[in-house]
């Protein structure tokens, strides 16, 4: 047995649970493809090989579930904070806690444990967990206050409520908590009132009630979006109107003079930004112009240095944003018409058009409903890991690969497929500063379960299978140290945590 739909173990998804198509076999795991003017190259001898250890379970954490694995509660919100994990347990029965964990049984503990509050519970998982210096801030829901937010500094006395922003048990809706260096910026809701509209603001907090203060109001009627970017140590946000007429580029730096708007976005061809992406001092973000023609900006988070970098006109294509290597950004086209993927470059100063890079084969693209698409990435230092996937007639895709590029047709390679063939889970694809990538990938022996490469085909391989009788389904991978955490669904019929030592 290889899956799980709806409680009901079975011997692989069916389609309509997140499964491979009914009656569609699947071309067995390759390097190479016979297909297209991409070949799957030799593994470098001059790369090292994949060096990890093997994994283990850290402690047993949650009780045993009957829920579907994939929505299972399980270690929620991984972070790094200050050398050890810091994460979310949110139970079954209504409790939560902060817990942290130095990869050991007896160095994972409990920081602060919120009892089950009377129903109706809602909005008070512990989530948005994000560490700013020596503090690490979350939200938390609880009768007295409601859901606000609160600060750590890793130790039971040392965890408190910050400031109820909303005085008595109503909620604050506070989003997109994010650390710029030591001080946290976040975005407040002020719902609307009998006599009063709903507005949104931009806050700061350093840990204190006195230093959790609003540094801008947004105004009424408008929604900040809820994809966000670092352009270094700015945050790009993007402020739509009511009625989806004007959308704007902001950023802040966590002061009021730092706050200001940096660019007015088209909104002919629908809502903007269509994409958002980060890239060390850089973000990148795409919207429509009037012909519908997709127009690629750049951003250092200052107002001259937010431009526009490039417009991919309407000619059918679908532009998808991935990241940069060197002096240049990498995106793919999708052209519904061959039902290929192709990837294309460009460069930063914004001198010269595309450049083509390598177009990948699709061995169903005379198959009709087979368009494929950029599904996922993560980045090394000189190499750009992405899953490209391909469609069918029902929710879940017909085949899912793993490819690595650095920026030249040779370099452009298949090392892994399938990953996951379910619409209701996507493998993770986490590189790591060692070089090491981290995903999840499919095979008949042992379904779906953490694996790990290092750009070769040679250096691609299983880490573990940790669920004996179904898949893992991992998911959270975060480096601490020289470890990599992650959640999987395990022996014990539970989501527990999980960790790898990078060396063995």
């Amino acid at each position: 047995m290889r899956g799980w739909c709806g409680g009901v173990l079975v011997g692989w998804l069916a389609a309509g649970c997140g499964g491979m198509v009914p009656d569609e076999g699947l071309p067995p795991s390759t390097s190479a493809e016979s297909r297209g003017d991409v070949q799957g190259q030799p593994a470098s001898a001059a790369m090292a090989a994949v060096a990890p250890g093997t994994p283990s379970r850290v402690k047993v954490i949650f009780p045993p579930t009957q829920m579907n694995p994939r929505y299972a509660e399980g270690p929620a919100s991984l972070v790094d904070f200050r050398g050890r994990l810091a994460f979310a347990a949110n139970f079954e029965d209504g409790t939560r806690a902060l817990w942290t964990s130095d990869g050991t049984e007896a160095g994972t503990v409990a920081v602060k444990s919120f009892p089950a509050a009377p129903p109706p519970a809602i909005n008070t998982h512990v989530m948005q967990l994000a560490p700013a210096g020596t503090r690490l801030f979350f939200t938390v829901g609880e009768p007295v206050y409601g859901n606000e937010l609160w600060v750590s500094d890793g130790t039971t006395s040392g965890t408190r409520l910050v400031k109820d922003l909303t005085p008595g048990a109503g909620d604050s809706r506070l989003t997109s908590l994010t650390a710029l260096g030591s001080t946290l910026t976040f975005f407040r809701e002020v719902p609307a009132t009998n006599s009063t509209p709903a507005r949104m603001e931009v806050w700061k907090s350093d840990g204190t009630a006195s230093g959790t203060v609003r540094i801008r109001d947004l105004g009424t009627g408008v929604e900040v979006d809820w994809r966000t970017a670092r352009a270094g140590n700015v945050l790009i946000f993007f402020v739509r109107d009511e009625a989806g007429s004007t959308t704007t580029a902001w950023r802040t730096d966590g002061t009021s003079a730092g706050t200001q708007p940096l660019r007015s976005l088209s909104t002919a061809g629908g809502y903007a930004p269509i994409e958002v992406n980060s890239a060390g001092p850089l973000a990148f973000f795409t919207s429509y112009d009037a012909q519908g023609a997709t127009q690629v900006w750049k951003t250092n988070g200052t107002r001259a240095g937010t431009v526009r970098l490039y417009t991919f006109v309407n000619d059918g294509r679908y532009p998808k944003l991935m990241t940069t290597l060197g002096e240049y950004l990498y995106v793919t086209l999708s052209n519904p018409v061959d039902q290929r993927l192709a990837i294309f470059r460009l460069r930063l100063d914004g001198a010269g058009g595309k450049e083509h890079v390598a177009t990948l084969p699709n061995p169903y693209a005379d198959q009709g409903d087979a368009f494929p698409y950029l599904n996922n990435f993560s980045a090394t230092a000189d190499r750009i890991y992405f899953e490209l996937a391909i469609g069918s007639g029902g929710p879940a895709p017909r085949d899912t690969q793993l490819w690595v590029t650095d920026g030249t047709k040779a370099g452009t390679k298949l090392l892994r497929r399938p990953l996951s063939l379910s619409d209701e889970y996507g493998s993770p694809i986490v590189a790591v500063e060692s070089g090491l990538v981290f995903f999840a990938a499919y095979d008949n022996a042992s379904g779906i379960e953490p694996w790990v490469t290092d750009g070769t085909v040679a250096g691609t391989r299983l880490l573990k299978d940790i669920s004996s009788d179904g898949s893992s389904y991992p998911y959270a991978y975060t480096r601490v140290g020289q470890r990599v955490f992650f959640g999987a669904f395990d022996d014990t019929a539970a989501n527990q945590l999980w960790t790898v030592p990078l060396v063995p």
